[in-house]
């Protein structure tokens, strides 16, 4: 029986305007939120019945109090209306990508798929028991209606209250989108109870104490409605008091209808009628009972216990009169309840997405936790279904089970596998810790079962982690598992053991030791016919080698990495093989290369819809475009990468975008106080590496913060002297080299610029990804020779690197070679070449819009004329009319050459006598010039 429509008006009277908005092309993302009873499924089809008649098509899909319920469930019961939603949901299985990308990938799908089936007459989305919903589902909801305010898209959902942390977390999401609206549904008022009263024959009088002992939830008013007796003085709010009175009507039913629905609380709040045919039948050792069950469903529904919905389906009425009548079951009939389910369930087969969970959850009921073969086996399943739809918490949740499930019997080997499947999930779900302590606890188990291939699949789960304590374990873990494993058994295992170990020694600065290893694991590799093995000895090679003394055998790696890429249809491997391409094009200063490779990124990016992909793109763009003095568009670029890592929920990726604008600052020659503290609030989340501590002193120098810088910078001063070559080597050199410029500091600058040497026919790339590139090593290395007052080398090195810069089209590097060069030539006393090299570098900062450098190089120029005149004090004409006397010229010779009248001429002669101190012009033809 269906809650009548007393009240709801105001709440009916904004969903309707929801409709209507989301018909107009004005989306809106709805949740109806109460405790429970309170009337929100009512609402819900309220929404839908108004929708259909507005025109819109609706989709409906609903989480479950069941903890076997698959991921995505909501979803899934949502896409049995909208086939192409399924096959969206499918798209996280195809390769390429991380975890985070491959469920970004499908995010963007599914908000795709809801938009377009929006577009002809507008789309009611309704996802009901939202507080029951597993994690990925509640962040694919979020995904969707950050992408939905300007569709056609209405999304309704309903949550009980209080509602759990899963759902809090998301909230302040939502709170922010512009067009999402909270419903929250009060109880009824005692002036409504009263007319409900009066609508089913009951007295008034009553209003008063229903009103207070049900608060106007409409369910319990309901009950105690139609349990036809008087309140009482018992606090009808308290548990039992709920039970009882629910139970009530259960007094009113055959005792064997009472079990058959007893066998159905235990299959969750929805009833299939078939399956609980089957447990009933299996428990109670009975005939075929299809009939008996539906008799069963018939007197319960008349009773009010259970109804149909409109989806179609027959459930309990409420979620309180499920878990009253489960509660009231003996334990041992549950447990033979949920075995039996258990079992039904596996006889009628299923995709492992659809029914693992749910067997799972009955095996975990039906055995008390107890060693249960049966619940570890189906655990296991619904954990590997969990992570087949990047649903990491759900898999958690399953491999725990799991590991629960087996008891002291279970072999160690066995044990060590389940626990290494559950720190993977974990740590793709981002707990490193808690992964690491079971990868550590599974290798102590290996070990015991002599299965070194277990002890190495430990230590390889955890990976990209630098901090010390982490790779200190992991490097125990592999050095274990090397010394065990045998080479002829276990090639491939060793392989990437080895690949693993030179990638944590690239990652901590020990390039040697990274590059030892990385020979080692490829010529492991080589005897694997495992194209994943042979790529990951590739990628520990690649960055192993990331100097530019290793630039040929980078290029190789980098084609070879995209010929096996290609062959194994792995997109990701190509990815880094393109991504690594573009960076040895840059220390090359092959833009045409560059390019090249930058199509083949935009063609995986948008063939494969691989986010991480269209990040390293949009990253690149926005290298390319600062490289040449696109600003602009640099920042657009840099700005819709930080805004695609975030979407994807990459935090590292994100940290970059503040590293970019910060090297964009050091290049235009500014930094204002808002960026300088987004700039270093942005430290607290990057990688505590070399580099990024030079961020710091690299800002508050650039901001004029000199003694703050200077502090800073003082444990990085002999870092050229003892920085190992290996990743970032050239990075961290340039970092140091910008400090040791903008402090004046000679020593430091000196160190940088011998460091440096025999470098400076390369430009500016790692090999690790280039962040930002900034032209010629020659233009660097001469801005550190300047400064350490090497200056004929500083010369050569400026005019190399313009000619270098030039080839390649770096307007700013090019600007800031011409300033460079004209500050050294300056201080050598060459004053018509400086001013000459100024006014270039002003010409392009002009230009470019690059206004503090504009003024610096002009602040140059004032500088070199007041220089001028005090070294010589005749004006440039006077000084040309000099030079020529000085040459025998006569003033009417004079005056014909530079088109001058001759008594103009006459007047100069007399000037520069005057200024010169001397009597004739035979003087000048004989004085120094």
């Amino acid at each position: 029986m269906q809650t009548p429509a007393v009240g709801r008006h105001e709440e009916i009277a904004r969903l309707r305007a929801a409709v209507v908005a989301a018909a107009s092309g004005a989306g809106r993302f709805v949740l109806v939120s109460g405790p429970a009873g309170i009337g929100k499924s009512w609402l819900a089809e309220c929404v839908a019945t108004l929708a259909v008649e507005a025109g819109l098509r609706v989709v409906r899909g609903n989480a479950l109090d069941d903890a076997g319920m698959p991921p995505l469930w909501p979803w899934r019961r949502a896409a049995r209306e909208l086939p192409e939603l399924a096959a969206a949901l499918d798209t996280v299985t195809e390769p390429g990508g991380g975890p985070a990308a491959q469920r970004f990938r499908m995010f963007t799908e599914v908000a795709d798929v809801l938009i377009a089936a929006a577009a002809p007459s507008g789309l009611l989305l309704v996802l009901e028991d939202l507080h029951w919903s597993d994690p990925t589902s509640l962040a694919l909801l979020t995904h969707v209606a950050t992408e939905t305010p300007r569709t056609k898209v209405l999304i309704v959902g309903t949550a009980r209250e209080p509602m759990g942390e899963t759902l809090l977390a998301d909230q302040p999401d939502w709170l922010r989108l512009p067009h999402f609206q909270s419903l929250p549904v009060p109880g009824l008022s005692e002036h409504e109870v009263r007319y409900w009263l009066e609508q089913r024959g009951r007295t008034p009088d009553l209003a008063q104490r229903v009103h207070e002992r049900t608060d106007g939830t409409p369910l319990l008013v309901r009950l105690v409605i139609e349990s036809g007796t008087d309140i009482g003085d018992d606090p009808l709010l308290s548990v039992p008091g709920i039970r009882r009175l629910i139970l009530a009507r259960l007094d009113r039913i055959d005792p064997a209808e009472v079990e058959i629905l007893g066998a159905a609380s235990v299959l969750g709040e929805r009833i299939d009628s078939e399956l609980l045919a089957q447990v009933y039948t299996s428990v109670e050792h009975a005939p075929s009972s299809d009939d008996q069950v539906s008799k069963a469903l018939d007197t319960a529904t008349t009773a009010g216990i259970v109804r149909r919905f409109a989806d179609e389906t027959t459930g309990f009425t409420h979620a309180l009169v499920r878990d009253a009548v489960y509660a009231d079951l003996v334990p041992s009939r549950r447990a033979a309840y949920h075995r039996a389910a258990a079992e039904a369930l596996a006889a009628r087969g299923g995709p492992d997405s659809a029914v693992a969970g749910a067997i799972a959850t009955h095996w975990r009921h039906a055995c008390a936790r107890t060693d249960s073969p049966q619940a570890r086996h189906w655990s296991r399943r619904a954990a590997r279904s969990a992570r087949a739809s990047a649903a990491y918490a759900e898999a958690i949740r399953f491999g725990q089970w799991a590991i629960d499930a087996a008891g002291a019997a279970t072999p160690d080997a066995e044990r060590a596998q389940l626990l290494i499947e559950l720190a993977r999930d974990e740590f793709a779900a981002g707990w490193v810790a808690t992964s690491l302590d079971h990868c550590v606890e599974a290798g102590a188990l290996a070990e015991q079962a002599d299965r070194p291939d277990l002890l190495a699949e430990a230590g390889l789960v955890v990976q990209g982690v630098t901090t010390p304590a982490v790779m200190t374990q992991l490097d125990l873990l592999c050095g274990k598992a090397l010394r065990l494993l045998d080479p002829d058994e276990y090639p491939d295992s060793i392989a990437r053991i080895l690949a693993q170990r030179a990638l944590s020694a690239a990652d901590r600065g020990a390039g040697a030791r990274a590059r030892e290893l990385s020979d080692q694991a490829m010529r492991a590799a080589e005897r694997s016919t495992d194209p994943d093995v042979v790529l990951d000895a590739i990628h520990a090679r690649h960055l192993s080698l990331a100097a530019i003394e290793f630039l040929d055998e980078r290029r190789e790696l980098a084609a070879r990495a995209i010929e096996i890429a290609v062959d194994a249809e792995q997109p990701l491997a190509q990815l880094w093989g393109y991504v690594w391409t573009t960076d040895a094009s840059l220390q090359r200063g092959d833009l045409s290369a560059f390019d090249g490779a930058l199509d083949h990124i935009e063609v995986l990016a948008d063939r494969r819809r691989l986010p991480i992909a269209r990040w390293h793109l949009l990253r690149l763009r926005a290298t390319r475009a600062a490289l040449i003095g696109d600003f602009p568009a640099a920042l657009d670029f840099d700005t819709a990468a930080y805004e695609l890592a975030v979407g994807i929920g990459d935090y590292s990726l994100a940290g970059l975008h503040h590293a970019f604008r910060g090297m964009h600052a050091v290049i235009v020659g500014h930094i204002d106080r808002d960026e300088l503290t987004a700039a270093l609030a942005s430290l607290a989340f990057a990688p505590k590496i070399t580099i990024a501590q030079l961020f710091a002193p690299m800002m508050h120098a650039l901001a004029g913060d000199l003694e703050e810088a200077s502090a800073l910078f003082a444990p990085f001063r002999l870092l050229p002297d003892t920085l190992e070559i290996g990743p970032r080597w050239s990075g961290t050199l340039y970092s140091v080299g910008i400090v040791a410029e903008l402090l004046d500091d000679a020593e430091t600058a000196d160190r940088v610029y011998r460091a440096f040497d025999g470098r400076e026919h390369h430009y500016a790339a790692d090999g690790t990804g280039a962040l930002f590139c900034v032209g010629s090593i020659a233009r660097i290395r001469a801005d550190s020779a300047r400064v350490a007052g090497h200056l004929g080398a500083a010369v050569d090195l400026y005019r190399q690197g313009l000619a270098m810069d030039t080839e390649i089209g770096a307007r700013p590097a090019i600007a800031l070679g011409h300033l460079g060069l004209a500050r050294t030539l300056l201080v050598r006393g060459d004053l018509g070449a400086a001013r000459a090299a100024a006014e270039q570098a002003a010409t392009v900062f002009r230009r470019l819009d690059m206004p503090y450098r504009l003024r610096s190089a002009d602040a140059l120029l004032a500088e070199i004329a007041t220089a001028t005149r005090t070294a010589d004090p005749l004006t440039r004409r006077e000084r040309e009319v000099h030079d020529l006397v000085a040459t025998g010229l006569t003033n009417r010779e004079i005056a014909t050459q530079l088109v001058l009248s001759e008594r103009t001429v006459e007047t100069h002669v007399r000037n520069i006598l005057a200024k010169l101190a001397i009597t004739n012009r035979t003087e000048i033809t004989r004085g120094p010039r």
